[in-house]
């Protein structure tokens, strides 16, 4: 028996306040920039004169997003000129179908983190438990939690991955003054690259489904597809809306202070908000002094000086990827997918599993497997829901 206990929840309400990180509570007062006064929620700056020691947060975000537009950081592309000899299939699928397809394998996916196989009917109803059973909480935490906001934990997290990526570029040697080739002149490539992408997220689908790439993907899909559809959720509610709008937030506060324990090797909890905001600025700090010794100037200066290069295909179009993209099998699709907002597993499931999953990994907190002891409601609760 599934259920989202309610001992869970109230670890989870004790540690909320904690989670609460608005922009204020990381740049308080003076020192926040013109793009941060004009637009409050793009969050703190951790490299502002009041949140700390000064990290050039912004020329490092610029630099990060050069790299990013050209595929980078990666090594060289090192492409088989044979594959411009292999047509690649076409896929025959509106975007629509395709996110609606990615989220089924996204749903699937998370609910394997939390040990549930949604294809095996004993899980897939547990799954249904924890959903009904955890909208249940939240309605409950709703009535006596403020909202949070997570804003300064996010923008905390994204300067850290910032750092890391330019980090990176500067240890393969992309920031110095003559960088290393990347590839190949990119012209012949061009067509045959532009149809791999069009593949990208049918090949990432396959693989979290872990289908037969060279069996016909309809056929798999199909039973897949029927199976997570009969899952039942509960019904849309007003109440319900504010719950999935409260685990939004919940989720993207877990997912930073999970990727920061990671990159930082603390717990952003116990340490606190100004301790970690200290941490990234010396990590930003430390970023740009080697940006300066690779390039030859400051961060600052180098954003403003950064070319147009060509893209590099490396992460894109890697061997696997490519030898996946060849095999495919992709017959015409005669069935109808509906959109994300006309499923129920999905626009419901889809956000209670991402919830879930982020909460046991930031927190370790999760559904129970049996029940709690005398007190427990799981039963009454999953009667009230499908009275």
């Amino acid at each position: 028996m599934v259920c989202f206990c309610k001992d869970t929840m109230s670890e989870l309400e004790r540690l909320m306040p904690m989670l609460d990180a608005p922009a204020a509570d990381a740049d308080p007062g003076a020192g926040a920039s013109a793009g941060q006064a004009s637009n409050p929620s793009a969050g703190p700056d951790p490299g502002s004169a009041a949140s700390g020691p000064v990290g050039p947060v912004a020329e490092l975000r610029a630099v990060a997003a050069w790299l990013a537009q050209f595929g980078l950081p990666a090594p060289p592309w090192t492409p088989d000129p044979a594959w411009l000899n292999e047509p690649l299939p076409k896929i025959q699928l509106t975007a629509s179908a395709v996110a609606t397809l990615q989220a089924f394998a996204q749903l699937q996916v998370l609910a394997l983190s939390l040990g549930m196989n949604l294809m095996v009917a004993a899980q897939a109803t547990a799954f249904a438990r924890l959903v009904t059973t955890l909208n249940a909480r939240l309605a409950v935490l709703l009535e006596s939690a403020a909202p949070i906001n997570p804003a300064a934990w996010v923008q905390l997290s994204a300067a850290v991955t910032t750092a890391a990526q330019v980090t990176e570029a500067v240890q393969r040697g992309l920031l110095d003054p003559t960088p290393p080739p990347m590839g190949p002149p990119l012209s012949p490539w061009r067509p045959f690259l532009s149809d791999l992408r069009a593949l990208l997220p049918v090949i990432a689908i396959a693989n979290q489904l872990q289908l037969d790439l060279s069996a016909s993907l309809t056929a798999q899909l199909a039973p897949i597809l029927r199976t997570i559809l009969r899952i039942p959720m509960p019904a849309m509610t007003a109440t319900l809306a504010a719950a999935l709008s409260l685990t939004t937030s919940l989720t993207a506060a877990l997912a930073a202070v999970a990727q920061l324990k990671l990159a930082l090797g603390i717990d952003p909890l116990t340490v606190g908000l100004p301790a970690v905001r200290q941490m990234v600025a010396e990590r930003l700090s430390v970023t740009a002094s080697l940006v300066e010794q690779a390039a030859g100037m400051p961060p600052a200066a180098l954003a403003a000086s950064l070319p147009r290069i060509e893209y590099c295909p490396t992460l894109m179009a890697p061997a696997a990827v490519v030898q996946a993209a060849l095999s495919l099998n992709l017959p015409p699709m005669t069935w109808q997918i509906p959109s994300i907002a006309d499923v129920p597993v999905l626009n419901v499931g889809l956000p209670m599993a991402a919830f879930s999953a982020q909460l046991k990994g930031a927190l370790g907190l999760g559904a129970s497997a049996a029940p709690c002891g005398p007190g427990c409601d799981a039963s009454a609760l999953m009667a009230a829901a499908n009275a």
